[in-house]
């Protein structure tokens, strides 16, 4: 089994959640914090912003070597989040304008096609859930710097990783009001320093874990212990609650922990069941990013036909198409992009040298990240 294609599984079964998550939104009414649809909703994304630290660490902890190497870096990053980004708001924004006949503002349009808004104005996202990727693009603005932390020693990459926690802990206790709606603070949930520390939280697990030696039994009762806080930490009603005070660090406490568990998962799952997650984690992105707008394509077809399915009926749909489409575009229109930014950004490095307490790590570990 390739090292990280438990990750792989986790990815998809995420961005699955999330899907459900808002189709409930819309369909069915909020779910709220007492529920863990509600609770994957919020945590979902947060541990797909740890994930998404691990993979860069596990893929360019050694690819890194100054800023020729950070500019070949961000090259693959673009040619990985642009593509399906562009065809994403290009659907949204033609939909709005040429559908809908709504004004469109093509400022934000360009901010959202460049991912500066992330930078910028990290609430000027058009697609639902992209304010996520103006996070990740903030992150891998900081990941050369992270990284070389890490190639000086454990001890100072885990410093810098402590440092960015800081920011986290404000938010959860001083920015956001435990007293309001999550919704009237969205602008400021989801500002990037307010999740930079569950990306580096990331980076770190890599470092720190990667030679950690666990077996099944403890792989699965650090799941196990994961998945309850996440299932049964004692908080109900709006979702504020979660991302404030010491539910936060209870539930990023789980987050990491079902992260680290996946990531030190060795057990080999039965093909019916593997290969289905495999193709859902290859999918993963398109399910996240494209999922509202099947959503709203079927329902503009049902109510163009005069038809109505049930909900939950709509809600699988949705499901099912999303998935579809999504394996398709990662096929034939993702990957395909993904390996020509790799062509174009080759590690010019011979032969490496060795880092403070970093271990080189074989090729076959790292081909999961293709897949994000």
């Amino acid at each position: 089994m390739n090292r990280l294609e438990s990750l792989d599984w986790l990815r998809g079964l995420l961005a699955l959640s999330i899907a459900l998550y808002h189709l409930t939104l819309w369909k069915l009414g909020p779910a709220e914090a007492d529920t863990l649809l509600g609770r994957l909703g919020i945590y979902g994304v947060s541990m797909f912003f740890v994930l998404s630290g691990l993979a860069m660490a596990a893929t360019y902890h050694d690819f890194m070597r100054g800023p020729a190497s950070a500019a070949r870096f961000y090259v693959r990053r673009i040619f990985r989040i642009w593509p399906l980004l562009w065809l994403a708001v290009a659907t949204v924004t033609l939909g709005a304008w040429v559908v809908e006949g709504r004004r469109v503002e093509w400022s934000v349009v360009l901010l959202n096609l460049t991912t500066l808004f992330g930078f910028i104005s990290p609430g000027a996202y058009i697609n639902t859930g992209a304010w996520s990727i103006g996070n990740e693009m903030v992150y891998y603005a900081l990941t050369p710097l992270l990284l070389a932390a890490y190639q000086r020693g454990k001890a100072a990459g885990n410093s810098l990783v402590a440092l960015s926690l800081l920011p986290g802990l404000y938010f959860a206790w001083f920015a956001l009001d435990p007293a309001r709606t999550l919704a009237s603070q969205w602008l400021t949930y989801i500002n990037p320093f307010n999740n930079l520390g569950l990306y580096a939280i990331g980076l770190a697990l890599y470092f720190n874990a990667r030679d950690l030696k666990l077996g099944t039994p403890a792989v699965l009762a650090l799941l196990a212990v994961g998945c309850a806080v996440l299932a049964w930490y004692p908080v109900g009603g709006d979702l504020v609650v979660t991302v404030t005070g010491w539910p936060r660090v209870a539930f990023v406490a789980a987050s990491t922990a079902i992260v680290l568990g996946f990531f030190r998962l060795g057990a080999a799952l039965p093909r019916w069941l593997a290969a289905p997650l495999a193709l859902l984690g290859a999918a993963t992105y398109g399910v996240y990013l494209l999922h509202p707008i099947v959503f709203q394509a079927i329902e503009r077809s049902l109510r163009l036909a005069g038809a109505a399915l049930d909900p939950r009926l709509s809600m699988l749909l949705t499901v099912v198409v999303t998935i579809a489409v999504s394996v398709v575009l990662y096929k034939h229109f993702e990957l395909p992009l993904i390996r020509l930014g790799k062509r174009l950004t080759p590690d010019r490095r011979a032969a490496p040298p060795a880092a403070a307490g970093v271990r080189p790590v074989a090729r076959a570990e790292t081909a999961g990240e293709t897949k994000r």
